[in-house]
């Protein structure tokens, strides 16, 4: 495997909805520049991309798949990613070190869902991009109405590059717009130039107007001369082109069909000609704000985008060399971890193949074994330099479950599982709650977290239940209560005592002075889970002397650690302590300790205690035909909606829902929507629960606290 210059490198991200053909494509370039001799298909399970036992099962790709193929002295690399938005986090890795992305659309179905949400994070990256209207071959192909779909939800840049002469079982004919050309396929790879039908010419040349006039506009140059002449020069053409797909101002079209290797042969020479390289795209900036040189003559840096555990791979560090020229022996530093690693072979992966490579210059992407200390986000330099390219960022994640043990006294094993699959994918996150007693793995969607317990058995060998998560509730009070208790202990030798009067009562901002008592400090304490202790001293005449304060304060904090609702965390409330006794000889810190807990405890029953539960903003993006169905169903779900907008063909309904009802909604979502509905959550506030919903908690959890 030779190594390419920067100029020579294409790195292209093949995005889409599910179902919508992007490792067919794959395959089919393989096929057409000779890497493989033999076409696979998904239906087979002998594709080169979708190799994992996970993907043979599902029949679909579902990690990100580094690729490559080598087409007149030009390398391009492809990344094959899953079409789901539950694997966002192979999506992001893929655009991380992609410099274009080919966003393939399904002609029978248009832009999906999915579509949309791949779009979003992919112009958050400021990556060049271009669609494929693949499967034109079947009957329900609709090539304009696609073209449509595009433009109105991603804007006029879209441009129609070529368009099929027929679609449906007789597609075999393409008119390319920009070079004024029509290609007939046949056979696996074959296809002949011919001219453009009379009955086409009209149309493709007002095609190719609008497409030259699009090239101009980014020019001031250019466009002085098109308008002057009207008309450029090949040269000035596939310049200016190059330029306006690098800067995002076209998205190409152009037409496939990955099935029939229809089309393929012409995305090779748009790739070679006019898709960007390295050198073309927009530079990236390291995090201490210098500019990163795609120059192979640089010092080495490099960024490492996915890890991968395989029995027949080993454990494999996939990296973009973003400088300099990468060689086996390197000794380089990881400026996250502050430890140095040294790469023996380097490869160029295709699929579970790996190839030798003696070098990767800047702009490329390869591969590695048995790094000890490095992980995803994580960049690596020549020691001397200070570089680190910026990570990347994950979505917040919509689902959660509880992790528990098969066999009791696993626990730990289950522990390094998980940790270990978090490694590999970050957007996964792994939560030992002590407030809920339970590991939480907080994931995409159902689908992430039924792919993150099949990887959990069979390649970690981990036997795990997942279960319903218990909510973060907290507890809370609704009036005034005063109160007191007495501890007295006795049991030879020196005793224990004290006596403490506490009035609590909810807090707010701004809440007046208590009544009747004489204020002589105060603390605002913030809580580590949210909201408010509010402790005040209002002793007079040193009934209970300063020292003690802070014993009787934290015994209110232990107890609010664990209310006498759920076991949920209290907040919001003002505890003054304005009266009590001490002795002079048994007082002590532990029994005012024990004191100030007991009464807090007594007052707080007394107090009108409810629960609050955790709000969450939602915003669901559904198809305009499903939109009845999810806004009847959100209320069964206790769901506030609080207005609906539409966006193209989908409907954005922002609602308010409780996290208990969040638990299930994933499964629900895409059984009404069959899959074609997606939602974000954020944390709004807390609530209360329903009085019905209160004393079923309470009964729920007085039941499991017996139990245990």
């Amino acid at each position: 495997m030779k190594s390419y210059e920067p100029k020579n490198i294409r790195n292209i991200a093949f995005l889409g909805h599910s179902g919508s053909g992007k490792t067919t494509i794959s395959e089919s370039i393989l096929f057409q520049t000779g890497a493989i001799n033999r076409r696979g298909t998904v239906d087979d399970r002998n594709t080169v991309s979708d190799y994992n036992d996970i993907e043979h099962e599902k029949g679909c790709s579902i990690l990100c798949t580094p690729l490559y193929a080598e087409y007149n002295d030009v390398k391009i690399n492809m990344v094959d990613t899953p079409g789901y938005d539950d694997y966002i986090g192979e999506i992001i890795a893929a655009l991380k070190v992609c410099e274009t992305g080919m966003m393939v659309i399904n002609s029978q179905n248009g832009v999906e869902v999915a579509t949309n949400i791949i779009w979003e994070v992919a112009s958050q990256s400021s990556k060049s991009m271009m669609f494929a209207i693949n499967k034109l071959d079947v009957e329900q192909a609709h090539f304009d109405k696609n073209v449509t779909d595009i433009q109105e939800s991603f804007g006029r840049s879209a441009t129609i590059f070529q368009y099929p002469l027929q679609t449906g079982a007789n597609f075999n004919t393409l008119i390319d717009v920009l070079t004024m050309s029509a290609y007939k396929f046949s056979g696996d790879t074959g296809f002949d130039k011919i001219e453009i039908p009379a009955s086409e010419t009209a149309k493709a040349e007002k095609l190719h107007n609008e497409l030259i006039e699009s090239i101009a506009e980014v020019d001031e140059e250019l466009m002085n001369k098109y308008l002057e002449e009207g008309l450029l020069t090949e040269e000035e053409i596939w310049k200016g082109l190059k330029v306006a797909v690098a800067t995002c101002q076209i998205f190409p079209i152009i037409c496939l069909s990955g099935k029939n290797n229809i089309g393929t042969e012409l995305f090779l020479q748009y790739a070679e000609k006019f898709l960007p390289s390295p050198l073309d795209a927009f530079p990236v900036v390291s995090v201490e704000g210098d500019k990163i040189e795609v120059n192979p003559h640089a010092p080495v840096s490099l960024f490492v985008f996915k890890l991968t555990s395989e029995a027949h791979l080993g454990d494999m560090t996939f990296f973009k060399v973003y400088s300099g020229t990468m060689k086996s022996g390197l000794d380089l530093y990881n400026e996250h971890r502050s430890s140095t690693e040294r790469f023996g072979q380097i490869f160029v992966i295709n699929g579970k193949k790996r190839a030798e490579a003696p070098a990767l210059c800047a702009g490329d992407i390869g591969a590695t074994v048995k790094l000890k200390n490095t992980g995803i986000n994580d960049t690596l330099h020549e020691k001397g330099k200070q570089i680190t390219i910026p990570k990347m960022v994950y979505p917040i994640t919509k689902v959660r479950t509880a992790v528990v043990p098969r066999t009791k006294g696993e626990e730990d094993k289950v522990g390094i599982g998980l940790n270990n699959l978090s490694q590999e994918d970050p957007s996964l996150r792994v939560e030992h709650s002590q407030e809920l007693r339970q590991i939480i793995l907080h994931a995409q969607g159902e689908l992430h977290l039924g792919i993150a317990k099949w990887r959990l058995e069979h390649r970690y060998r981990v036997e795990a239940e997942f279960i319903e998560p218990r909510v973060p509730y907290r507890e809370t009070i609704q009036k005034q209560v005063k109160g007191s208790y007495r501890h007295k202990k006795q049991s030879g030798g020196a005793g224990q005592f004290a006596e403490v009067h506490m009035m609590i009562d909810p807090w707010h901002e701004n809440m007046p002075k208590p009544e009747d008592m004489s204020v002589r400090g105060k603390d605002l304490i913030e809580l580590d889970w949210g909201g408010k202790l509010e402790f005040v001293n209002c002793i007079v005449g040193g009934v209970i002397d300063q020292r003690f304060l802070p014993a009787i304060l934290k015994g209110v904090m232990d107890k609010m650690t664990i209310g006498p609702l759920t076991g949920s965390y209290v907040r919001d409330i003002r505890v003054c302590i304005y009266d009590g006794k001490m002795h002079p000889v048994d007082s002590n810190e532990a029994a005012f300790k024990t004191a100030g807990m007991m009464v807090f405890k007594d007052n707080f029953i007394q107090a009108s205690p409810k629960i609050l539960e955790p709000i969450y903003n939602v915003e669901i993006r559904v198809p305009e035909d499903s939109v009845g169905d999810v806004m009847s169903d959100l209320p069964t779900r206790r769901g506030l909606i609080l207005g609906i907008d539409s966006e193209g063909r989908y409907q954005k309904i922002k609602a308010r829902m409780p996290l208990a009802e969040l638990d299930k909604y994933s499964t629900a979502l895409r059984s009404m929507t069959a899959g074609r509905a997606t939602y974000t959550q954020e944390f709004a506030e807390y609530q209360s629960v329903p009085p019905s919903v209160q004393q079923q908690l309470m009964d729920d959890y007085k039941k499991r606290h017996d139990e245990e």
